[in-house]
Protein backbone atom coordinates (compact mmCIF):
# COMPACT_ATOMS: atom_id res chain seq x y z
CA UNK A 1 0.00 0.00 0.00
CA UNK A 2 1.39 3.37 -0.97
CA UNK A 3 1.22 6.45 1.23
CA UNK A 4 -1.28 8.06 -1.17
CA UNK A 5 -3.59 5.03 -0.92
CA UNK A 6 -3.26 5.14 2.86
CA UNK A 7 -4.22 8.83 2.94
CA UNK A 8 -7.21 8.17 0.68
CA UNK A 9 -8.48 5.46 3.04
CA UNK A 10 -8.01 7.76 6.05
CA UNK A 11 -10.07 10.40 4.26
CA UNK A 12 -12.86 7.90 3.62
CA UNK A 13 -12.82 6.94 7.30
CA UNK A 14 -12.94 10.60 8.33
CA UNK A 15 -16.00 11.11 6.14
CA UNK A 16 -17.69 8.19 7.88
CA UNK A 17 -16.81 9.63 11.29
CA UNK A 18 -18.41 12.93 10.29
CA UNK A 19 -21.62 11.08 9.43
CA UNK A 20 -24.68 11.70 11.56
CA UNK A 21 -25.35 7.94 11.82
CA UNK A 22 -23.79 6.76 15.12
CA UNK A 23 -22.95 3.23 13.99
CA UNK A 24 -21.43 4.42 10.73
CA UNK A 25 -19.34 6.94 12.66
CA UNK A 26 -18.11 4.23 15.05
CA UNK A 27 -17.26 1.97 12.12
CA UNK A 28 -15.23 4.87 10.70
CA UNK A 29 -13.43 5.40 14.02
CA UNK A 30 -12.54 1.73 14.20
CA UNK A 31 -11.46 1.67 10.57
CA UNK A 32 -9.29 4.75 11.07
CA UNK A 33 -7.40 3.03 13.90
CA UNK A 34 -7.20 -0.28 12.06
CA UNK A 35 -5.85 1.09 8.78
CA UNK A 36 -3.10 2.90 10.66
CA UNK A 37 -2.07 -0.40 12.23
CA UNK A 38 -2.20 -2.11 8.84
CA UNK A 39 -0.03 0.58 7.24
CA UNK A 40 2.56 0.56 10.05
CA UNK A 41 2.51 -3.17 10.91
CA UNK A 42 5.40 -5.26 9.70
CA UNK A 43 3.50 -8.49 10.51
CA UNK A 44 0.13 -8.37 8.75
CA UNK A 45 -0.82 -11.85 9.98
CA UNK A 46 -0.86 -10.84 13.63
CA UNK A 47 -4.26 -9.22 14.04
CA UNK A 48 -5.95 -8.80 17.43
CA UNK A 49 -8.97 -11.00 18.15
CA UNK A 50 -12.52 -9.71 18.47
CA UNK A 51 -12.36 -9.53 22.28
CA UNK A 52 -9.27 -7.32 22.16
CA UNK A 53 -10.95 -5.05 19.62
CA UNK A 54 -14.09 -4.81 21.75
CA UNK A 55 -11.96 -3.85 24.76
CA UNK A 56 -10.30 -1.08 22.73
CA UNK A 57 -13.77 0.19 21.78
CA UNK A 58 -14.95 0.16 25.38
CA UNK A 59 -11.89 2.10 26.55
CA UNK A 60 -12.66 4.75 23.92
CA UNK A 61 -16.22 5.12 25.25
CA UNK A 62 -17.81 3.56 22.16
CA UNK A 63 -21.53 2.74 22.41
CA UNK A 64 -21.62 0.77 19.17
CA UNK A 65 -18.86 -1.67 20.01
CA UNK A 66 -19.65 -4.13 17.22
CA UNK A 67 -19.57 -1.47 14.50
CA UNK A 68 -16.24 -0.18 15.88
CA UNK A 69 -14.84 -3.72 16.01
CA UNK A 70 -15.93 -4.45 12.42
CA UNK A 71 -14.29 -1.24 11.21
CA UNK A 72 -11.14 -1.93 13.18
CA UNK A 73 -10.89 -5.47 11.80
CA UNK A 74 -11.50 -4.29 8.21
CA UNK A 75 -8.83 -1.61 8.63
CA UNK A 76 -6.30 -4.04 10.09
CA UNK A 77 -6.88 -6.34 7.13
CA UNK A 78 -6.37 -3.48 4.67
CA UNK A 79 -9.86 -3.74 3.20
CA UNK A 80 -11.72 -0.81 1.67
CA UNK A 81 -14.09 0.73 4.24
CA UNK A 82 -17.63 -0.43 3.63
CA UNK A 83 -20.25 0.09 6.29
CA UNK A 84 -23.13 -2.35 5.80
CA UNK A 85 -25.42 -1.06 8.55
Amino acid sequence: MTYAEFQKLLLLADRMIASSAPRKAEYGRGYHMGIQIHFNNAQPGSLPDHYSIAEIARRNGCRNVHAFARGYRDGCMGLKPEYTG
